[in-house]
């Protein structure tokens, strides 16, 4: 048997973006070297900073998540003394006041048990029942314009030159000769 060359290759280093020969001695001397030394110490120093601003966004995310959940639970107090200011000057009764505290606080649920965020009642603005279309009466339906697309008005046909002629006629042909060919297969394979 004969042997043959083989080529080892190089091993490329990440920290320092070099290619080193890929054998044990030389990896390991790269290794062992002050510029490697110096891009992982590098490398590491910029992994924790990012850690750290990370860190650091996501607990000023978190305040301001606070915040803005306090505030929302202050504007619901407010709102809830004046309710009942205006329910002891209505003089409504207790029951009516749980239920409209309820209505106002939390989304009702429909028979299926999803939340929806309607309260009931008619929907708020002008409800438009014609369809903004009125040529499309079915949806889904195409519509003349696209129908028509293809059509000419004028009902001229193209006028072509001589050699755009003779181009169409030898499409035509070889068009023949291969349904002729494909004949003997039974319809299998179809030419469009």
């Amino acid at each position: 048997m004969t042997e043959y060359w083989v080529s080892q290759g190089n091993k490329w280093c990440d920290f320092c973006k070099i290619y080193i020969a890929n054998n044990p001695l030389s990896i390991r001397t790269h290794e062992l070297g002050q510029r490697h030394k110096d891009n992982v110490a590098k490398r590491l120093a910029t992994m924790r900073k990012e850690s750290a601003a990370r860190e650091k966004e996501q607990k000023a995310a978190a305040r301001a998540l606070k915040e803005i959940e306090a505030k929302a639970e202050r504007s619901y107090q407010k709102d809830l003394a004046s309710f009942q200011t205006v329910d002891t000057s209505t003089g409504l009764d207790s029951k009516k006041k749980k239920t409209d505290e309820a209505q106002c606080s939390a989304a009702t649920i429909n028979e299926n048990g999803a939340a929806s965020k309607s309260k009931g009642g008619p929907a708020p603005g002008l409800v438009i029942s014609t369809p903004l279309n009125p040529t499309r009466a079915v949806k889904g339906k195409p519509s003349s314009v696209a129908v028509n697309k293809r059509k000419r008005d004028d009902g001229k046909a193209k006028v072509m030159s001589k050699e755009e002629a003779e181009a169409l006629k030898a499409r035509e042909a070889a068009r023949k000769r291969m349904e002729e060919r494909e004949k003997p297969f039974m319809g299998l394979y179809k030419s469009y």
